[in-house]
């Protein structure tokens, strides 16, 4: 066949030249016997699949690549070997079936629609992909201890808690494989819990300087860097750089005691701590001078049930559900808003004060 042949339709009395019946669409030939005389594809007789006993990435071309579904990836190298005739003006449209024979082999038939306007054919030729399984460089670094940034997690003045740890290591895995802005240099190689915290060890410093900033935005705290020479390739001198991030004391759903208010902290983040006055009901972003003097209560496990005796501005009468003794209690503004009366409600004691818990605890 012709390096590029272009297709026509019949006109006026025009008529195959082999059969004399049909309309020619190329070189004078109709689709029947275009189908018959002409090899519009053409495989190897075996083809391969490079793919890595690790992750399961693939070589296309000459890079690695995120894998897709193993049939999906036989399917394209199949495709890939496939060797398609140039004919101008048709479409050709490219099917592949696989049957996977065993972990290492698997027959590919590649179905060939030709289209020359509203006539086409169909070719197929077969080939068999064979899986050839190496070790991709982003699994020979992880493997190896490989690692260029340290990633520390901690709390000041507190370890983290169960369920920070495991929130912080969902966001970590979750920002080191961000497919939308991460490449296969961006890797965790090693996760540790330490005493008070989370250690990662990370593929590239930019990566692990952004997952640090990350973190700190989302769950409040600040970051300090350091760094110290790991060695040197070429002459060109390697650093390792730790970044760590240190949460602060405070965190959400916390008491805690500034001078003589007792707050519940509603928000932490980069910009700040919020909490809300327990006594008057107020809310409001803590400066950082009144954070370094406030001082923690503890959390969630503080808040009890207290059955509502009676309610009258500005005060609320519960049982106290230790001693099953009446306490009044001044009310916030946000108690009252409520169209009925609450049979129940949440307190929380603080020395010989009890306080209204809000409901978005």
């Amino acid at each position: 066949m012709s390096g590029c042949e272009q297709f026509v339709t019949a006109k006026g009395g025009m008529d195959c030249i082999i059969c004399g019946k049909g309309h020619p669409v190329l070189g004078g030939l109709c689709a029947d016997c275009l189908q018959e005389r002409r090899r519009f594809i053409d495989v190897p007789e075996f083809t391969q699949l490079l793919t890595c006993a690790h992750c399961g990435s693939v070589v296309i071309g000459k890079r690695w690549m995120e894998p897709r579904p193993l049939e999906e990836e036989l399917a394209e190298a199949a495709k890939r070997a496939t060797n398609v005739g140039d004919v101008e003006g048709a479409d050709i449209v490219l099917g592949v079936k696989v049957k996977l024979l065993n972990d290492n082999n698997a027959d590919a038939e590649v179905t060939a629609t030709i289209m020359f306007g509203k006539k086409s054919i169909t070719q197929t030729a077969k080939t068999r992909v064979r899986i050839r399984r190496m070790v991709c460089e982003r699994c020979s670094k992880i493997h190896g201890k490989y690692f260029e940034a340290v990633l520390q997690v901690r709390a000041s003045g507190r370890k983290l808690s169960d369920d920070e740890l495991r929130d912080i290591a969902a966001n970590v895995h979750e920002l080191a494989s961000d497919k939308g802005k991460s490449t296969r240099e961006e890797f965790i190689s090693k996760e540790e819990v330490v005493d008070g915290g989370l250690d990662f060890q990370l593929g590239t410093i930019y990566r692990a300087k952004a997952i640090a900033k990350a973190l700190a935005s989302h769950f409040g705290g600040k970051i300090t860097e350091s760094s110290k020479l790991a060695g040197n390739k070429l002459g060109k001198e390697l650093f390792r750089v730790t970044f760590l991030v240190r949460l602060p004391e405070l965190k959400k759903g916390d008491f805690a005691r500034l001078e003589e208010r007792v707050l519940l902290v509603t928000h932490v983040s980069s910009k700040g701590i919020s909490a809300t006055d327990l006594l008057s009901g107020e809310s409001r972003v803590l400066d950082d001078k009144e954070v370094e003097v406030t001082r923690r209560l503890g959390g969630p496990e503080l808040v009890e049930e207290a059955v509502v005796l009676q309610a009258r501005r500005p005060e609320v009468q519960v049982m106290d559900p230790a001693s099953f003794r009446p306490v009044s209690i001044v009310a916030p503004e946000w108690f009252w808003k409520s169209i009925k009366t609450p049979e129940s409600v949440r307190i929380v004691k603080v020395g010989e004060d009890v306080h209204l818990v809000p409901g978005f605890l």
